[in-house]
């Protein structure tokens, strides 16, 4: 099973196309934890119209800042699934995201994937394990060493790539990519 957890910060259009996304997807064998910085009846609210137990939300009492990196770290405690996928409520997935992490995740730690991203007017982003070729949707980590590395916080919009770079350093590390594009970065 696979956890997608998305930071959001008032993002309210984005909210419906990535829930809407992880609605589609062909393996229902995942669930959601939507991570707001700050207070946000929208996005809570949408969450409640969709009325589905696999997305819970979440939101901190006082905005943060710092591209949700706070947030990704609160919900990191929250996930119970064997891999997680640290992502944006501003992304949405290709139906097919869960069966293609999950059909390589009995031989991968790490999991990388290529995403469209609108910082590259939307051209393919081909994600490697290093610091600025990658970004967090584009990833799926087993839970146990996302939890054990941890996120480095509040470093930089980099942060994405440092967790990668840091999970890839764990001992024993297996990692898979898979070349083709399963995400937009909206």
């Amino acid at each position: 099973m696979v956890t997608f957890i998305a930071a959001s910060y008032n993002e309210t259009n984005d909210a419906y196309l990535f829930i809407s996304s992880l609605l589609l997807q062909t393996n229902k064998n995942w669930k959601c934890i939507i991570y707001n910085d700050g207070k946000n009846d929208f996005i809570r609210n949408v969450v409640k119209h969709f009325n589905d137990e696999r997305i819970s939300y979440y939101e901190s009492k006082e905005p943060r800042g710092f591209w949700g990196h706070y947030s990704r770290k609160d919900a990191l405690n929250l996930v119970n699934t064997e891999f997680l996928v640290q992502t944006s409520i501003q992304d949405y997935y290709i139906p097919t995201a869960v069966d293609d992490i999950l059909s390589v995740s009995n031989i991968s730690d790490i999991i990388l994937f290529n995403c469209l991203h609108n910082h590259f007017r939307y051209n393919v982003l081909p994600c490697t394990p290093q610091v600025g070729r990658v970004d967090w949707g584009s990833h799926a980590i087993r839970t146990n060493i996302a939890k054990k590395v941890g996120i480095r916080l509040p470093e930089s919009s980099t942060s994405d790539g440092h967790f990668v770079v840091d999970c890839m350093n764990y001992p024993g590390i297996r990692y898979h990519k898979i070349e083709k594009v399963l995400t937009v970065h909206n």
